[in-house]
């Protein structure tokens, strides 16, 4: 009967002990008026004033978010993140999300009480956080992160991000981790552990103001997709991607588009044996005068389309080797190639080939087209002003371009025949 007692006895106490008490959990408020955002760890959420949200669990998306039409966050009210003293004791394990579509924020205060030590998703963090013009992430701890894709896409008012010391050596997708930071100047990615990175399409998409990237170091052995990750890197010079290994590499569609102002541009290494996608590969990369793809195994490629629209600068290329017998799109392939005087493609194959409009289009100085048994134009449907502009090219026998819009199409790709069957092409002897 003692025994009984004494269980009840304390059952009794510890109802009305402090351990009983509330546990302390990590949540956020929303202010009444809809503009700041408080991240708080302790007891006190019942009292607080505005809306109350658990943080999201390792993969969900924060319940503080809505969405437009087209399911994008779409916050554009807070303006004020706070992450209060409290938080430091806080371990989150997601991040992701967090701050997507803050459109209208322009401050963050006690970040440095944000612990992300056990976070393992960071993707879309502060995507479209359009007028931060600082943000201090310089003290992350990224141990534990497995997924960066588009964590600082769209902040397009940055004009300075510390990613130095991020540990990357687990993450496996960048994706448009930095796609339109039109701002940034610098960007220090150079000691990135990127062992296990598979996605890096759009890393660095439209940072037009970048004068400065070093990837040289960029372990690239597992990446399959590299899809417009350069695009628009308006203001490089040079781009160091010798060393990249592409082995695994299935889409290149747009990686170089845009790259204006580079010189040089060391591809030449490029295992390309899985991709399948080269369509804008160097389209825009204006400045470059030399450009060898010569060793590209192209066996699996079905899009060509654009692949060296407007490099108006280069007076070779060597696309003899070419495989092109999967491709099925050529259009705007050579268009605005300037300087080029000859172009051998008399190991093409284009018998699956549908689209060749304005595949020479405005090539001005382009003489001769040499062309091969594998030269077929039977499946090709759109031949739109594919010779348009070509003013100096002559065929086999001698027909000289025309600018009648009937002498521009798919009707003069073919081996000249003379006047009575009159084409643009020269046979390769």
């Amino acid at each position: 009967m003692k025994h009984i007692f004494t269980i009840l006895l304390s059952i009794i106490l510890l109802g009305t002990s402090p351990a009983c008490a509330l546990q302390q959990e990590a949540y956020a408020v929303m202010s009444p008026d809809g503009t700041t955002l408080t991240f708080y760890y302790d007891t006190k959420k019942a009292s607080r004033k505005g809306t109350a949200y658990k943080i999201n669990a390792k993969d969900s998306i924060p319940k503080w978010l809505k969405f437009n039409e087209y399911s994008n966050p779409k916050n554009p009210n807070f303006t004020t993140v706070v992450f209060d003293n409290s938080f430091k004791n806080a371990r989150p394990l997601s991040c992701a999300y967090w701050f997507a579509g803050f459109s209208s924020l322009t401050k963050i205060e006690g970040i440095s009480n944000l612990n992300t030590t056990n976070v393992t998703n960071m993707s879309w963090m502060f995507e479209s956080c359009e007028k931060l013009t600082t943000l201090d992430v310089s003290k992350f701890n990224t141990s534990n992160v497995t997924n960066m894709s588009r964590m600082f896409y769209g902040c397009y008012e940055l004009t300075n991000l510390d990613v130095r010391n991020f540990n990357t050596s687990k993450v496996t997708d960048m994706s448009g981790m930095f796609e339109y930071c039109e701002r940034l100047t610098t960007l220090d990615v150079s000691k990135f552990n990127t062992s296990k990175v598979t996605n890096m399409s759009g890393m660095f998409n439209s940072c037009y103001a970048l004068t400065n990237l070093d990837v040289s170091k960029f372990n690239t052995s597992k990446v399959t997709n590299m899809c417009s990750m350069f695009w628009h890197c308006e203001k490089l010079t040079t781009l160091d991607v010798s060393k990249f290994n592409t082995s695994n590499v299935t889409n290149m569609r747009n990686m170089f588009h845009g790259c204006k102002k580079l010189t040089t541009l060391d591809v030449s290494k490029f295992d390309t044996s899985n991709v399948t996608n080269m369509s804008g590969m160097f389209e825009h990369c204006e400045s470059l005068t030399t450009l060898d793809v010569s060793k590209f195994n192209t066996s699996k490629v079905t899009d060509m389309g654009e692949m060296f629209l407007v490099c108006k600068n280069l007076t070779t290329l060597d696309v003899r080797n070419f495989d092109t017998s999967k491709v099925t799109y050529m259009r705007f392939m050579f268009e605005y190639c300037e300087r080029l005087t000859t172009l051998d493609l008399s190991k093409f194959s284009t018998s699956n080939v549908t689209d060749m409009i304005r595949m020479f289009c405005d090539c001005k100085n382009l003489k001769t087209i040499y062309v091969g048994d594998g030269w077929n134009t039977s499946k090709v449907e759109n031949s739109e002003l594919m010779f348009s502009d070509c003013t100096n090219l002559v065929g086999e026998k001698g027909t000289t371009y025309n600018c009648k819009k009937t002498e521009t199409d798919k009707s003069r790709a073919k081996i000249d025949g003379g006047k009575e069957n009159p084409g643009y092409l020269t046979a390769k002897k």
